[in-house]
């Protein structure tokens, strides 16, 4: 990928400069505050640097959905000569000969780590094309249930799977892969049935466990949908039964130009095209802290309501957690820090030990880093491509 790096004076001119050099399909790779330097930042307006590039087509995903006024972002390094923070500011507007020079790529390395869409192409390209080592013994019969233990399902739910496969097609197939591949399809469908909610709102709401990356999550969304869709937008950094700090989420919304509110008041001019609310973080553990956060939710306006949970937990905490929130009109979950897990298959825990759905994917800390909607096939691919 070609790197560009683009210095403008607020958000809505890097986007200008993004779509007229790069078109409708360009990538933000980084967004930082430029704070004027030298005596100059006596009068000088701080500004701010974006880095975004644009990847061929013969890298993209050939099923990828395209989600109306979202772009996917990824987690990938800058190549060529480092950019540092006094270049940048003495480069000004970025111009055609602003692109980072590239040497020829190396051979890619395999990648613990989830890496984008692409990652996700060559992982489901290797799980048909190589074949799947087991630890253990195959016996006889079905073979798969080892394999889901250690890819993280908790016992009871590889039972169940392997008992829906045999009451669907009877005994094994006689294949790892056959065995593998009908498995995939079952739990798609497993996926399938977790119900949509007929919330429509264009507000959302994050809420959960203190720590569990809610503001993080909220600012790669709110990067797409300004940055990257062109939305216009509202934040409100509000506090619940302790003090909101998350000072980093008014920050950047200085870089984006959009405003954060502390306090919950409606203006009289038309409303944003999207609205984002973060609380902070409850104590999951306390049943009282729980039920006093859901009381704060009737006191918001009609919304979407995401669960943050930190995927790198291990599984029995992670649907404890899930668990303890039921009390709250919960739209989906969204699944962070998966760029610190190998073991994609224990989110199966989730989906088939809770009611909620998975509705967002985030990894690292990078904004806007990755953040995408969760789909069973991007699951499955992980899980079995690095089980092999």
């Amino acid at each position: 990928m070609k790197v560009f790096q683009f210095i403008a004076e607020s958000a809505p001119e890097a986007v200008q400069q993004i779509r007229r050099q790069l078109g409708p399909h360009a990538v933000v790779l980084n967004v930082r505050k430029l704070p004027a330097s030298g005596i100059s930042r006596l009068w000088s307006k701080s500004r701010i640097e974006v880095l975004a590039g644009i990847k061929g087509e013969e890298n993209q995903l050939a099923n990828e959905p395209i989600m109306s006024g979202r772009l996917d972002t990824f987690d990938e390094p800058v190549v060529g000569s480092p950019v540092q923070p006094s270049d940048s500011v003495a480069t000004g507007s970025p111009r055609a000969d602003d692109v980072l020079k590239t040497p020829p790529a190396p051979e890619e390395k395999k990648s613990s780590l989830m890496n984008g869409a692409d990652l996700f192409h060559q992982q489901v390209e290797r799980s048909v094309a190589e074949p799947i080592r087991m630890e253990h013994g195959m016996g006889q019969g079905w073979q798969l249930e080892s394999m889901l233990l250690n890819m993280g399902l908790a016992p009871v739910h590889a039972h169940r799977v392997v008992d829906r496969l045999r009451a669907r097609h009877g005994s094994s197939p006689g294949s790892l892969r056959d065995e593998i591949s009908q498995a995939c399809a079952l739990l798609a469908d497993l996926w399938e049935e977790k119900p949509f909610s007929n919330q429509s709102s264009s507000v959302h709401v994050f809420v959960g466990p203190a720590g569990s990356g809610k503001t993080t999550a909220l600012c790669k969304w709110l990067t797409q949908a300004t940055l990257l869709a062109g939305h216009s937008a509202q934040v409100w950094r509000l506090d619940g039964a302790t003090a909101n700090t998350a000072e980093s989420l008014s920050v950047y919304g200085e870089i984006l130009g959009v405003p954060v509110a502390r306090s919950l008041s409606f203006e009289d001019k038309p409303p944003a095209d999207v609205a984002f609310i973060d609380l902070p973080g409850v104590d999951w553990k306390d049943a009282s802290a729980v039920r006093d956060l859901a009381v704060r939710l009737t006191e918001l306006p009609s919304a979407q309501v995401h669960l943050v949970l930190n995927a790198a937990y291990e599984s029995s905490i992670l649907v404890a957690q899930a668990k303890a929130f039921m009390c709250l009109p919960i739209q989906d979950i969204v699944l962070t820090h998966l760029d610190e897990e190998l073991r994609w298959g224990k989110l199966w825990n989730l989906v088939l030990g809770t009611n909620y759905r998975i509705g967002w994917l985030s990894a690292g800390q990078n904004i806007p880093g990755i953040f995408k909607p969760a789909s069973a096939g991007e699951v499955l691919a992980r899980q079995f491509s690095m089980n092999r």
